[in-house]
C-alpha cells in the first residue's frame, strides 16, 4: 500500500508554528518507526501554516490527503463549516480531517495526540470504504453467531491511550491482530494494553455495520462528556461520514435501476 502526502495545515491562532512543526514532526516519526512496519503503509507529513484567502488555493497540489487544525470547531469563519467549504472550493475530493482545540479540551486530550489519530487513521483508511468481517459483538440482541463488518479504525479502539515521543503525546493504536488479521505483531494494540480481538479499551468505541445499518459501540468510561464532544464534529467526523457512505450504498442496493429490456430489476448486492 504506498504511503500518502499529508499536509497538517495550522489554522490556529494559539498553537505557534514551532510547536506545531514540532508534534507534527513527532507524529511522522511515529508513522515511520511504529505504525509502517505494522500496516504496510507510510507517509509523509509537512506541516504548513494557512489562510483562507477567500477561497483561494494555497495548499500544495501535490498533496494526496489534509488535516485542518484550528481552535474552535464552531468559529463562523474557521470552524468546520468555513474550512470545508474552503477544502471543498480548493481540494475536491482529497481525504480531510478536522482538529480542533475545543473538542480536545472537552475530550481531556492533548490535540497532539488527536492528531495523531486522525492521521493514523487517514493512512489506514483514506477513502472510508475498509472493513474487516468479525464475530457481532457481545451482548447484540439476535446476533449471536452472526459475523458483522468492523470499520477499518485503527485508533478508536484505543480512544485516550497515550505515549511519548520527543515529549510530544501521541496516539495508541491496534494492530492486525485485534482484526484477526495475519502479519502483524501478536498483541492486539502498540502499547500492548489489556485489549481483546474486537474489544475496546475503557475509554475507547468502535464502529460495526450489518445489515440494518451501522452502530457504534463505547468503552465502559465512555461518558455523556465524551459523547457530547464527539457530536460537536457532527456529520464531519470520520465515522459520520463513513455513515453516510453506507447510507448511500444501502439506498443504491434497494434502488431498481432499468434492464436491457427497458425493465426494472434489482442492482447485484
Amino acid at each position: 500500500m504506498p504511503g500518502l502526502s499529508i499536509a497538517v495545515a495550522n489554522l490556529s491562532t494559539s498553537i505557534d508554528d514551532a510547536a506545531f512543526a514540532t508534534a507534527v514532526a513527532a507524529i511522522g516519526l511515529q508513522v515511520s518507526r511504529d505504525f509502517q512496519s505494522e500496516w504496510g503503509v507510510g507517509g509523509a507529513l509537512t506541516a504548513t501554516r494557512i489562510t483562507l484567502d477567500d477561497g483561494a488555493a494555497n495548499i500544495d497540489a501535490a498533496t494526496d490527503a489534509i488535516v485542518y487544525v484550528g481552535d474552535a470547531a464552531n468559529d463562523p469563519t474557521l470552524g468546520m463549516d468555513g474550512v470545508f467549504g474552503y477544502h471543498a472550493q480548493n481540494n475536491g475530493k482529497l481525504p480531510y480531517s478536522f482538529v480542533y482545540l475545543d473538542v480536545c479540551k472537552q475530550y481531556g486530550e492533548a490535540w497532539s495526540c488527536t492528531l495523531s489519530h486522525e492521521v493514523l487513521e487517514m493512512l489506514a483508511d483514506p477513502t472510508l470504504v475498509l472493513t474487516i468481517k468479525g464475530p457481532a459483538p457481545a451482548g447484540v440482541a439476535g446476533a449471536a453467531g452472526q459475523t458483522v463488518s468492523y470499520e477499518l479504525e485503527v485508533c478508536d479502539p484505543t480512544q485516550s491511550d497515550t505515549y511519548l515521543i520527543n515529549e510530544v503525546a501521541v496516539s495508541n493504536f491496534v494492530n492486525k491482530a485485534w482484526f484477526g488479521l495475519p502479519g502483524g505483531s501478536p498483541t492486539t494494540n502498540f502499547l500492548d494494553l489489556a485489549l481483546s480481538p474486537f474489544g475496546m479499551r475503557p475509554k475507547g468505541y468502535f464502529q460495526y455495520e450489518d445489515a440494518a445499518g451501522a452502530h457504534t459501540a463505547n468503552g465502559t468510561a465512555v461518558d455523556a462528556q465524551r459523547l457530547a464532544a464527539r457530536a460537536i464534529l457532527d456529520g464531519h467526523r470520520r465515522t459520520a461520514r463513513r455513515r453516510a457512505v453506507i447510507a448511500r450504498q444501502l439506498q443504491t442496493q434497494k434502488s431498481p435501476e432499468p434492464d436491457s429490456a427497458g425493465q426494472s430489476g434489482e442492482r447485484p448486492h
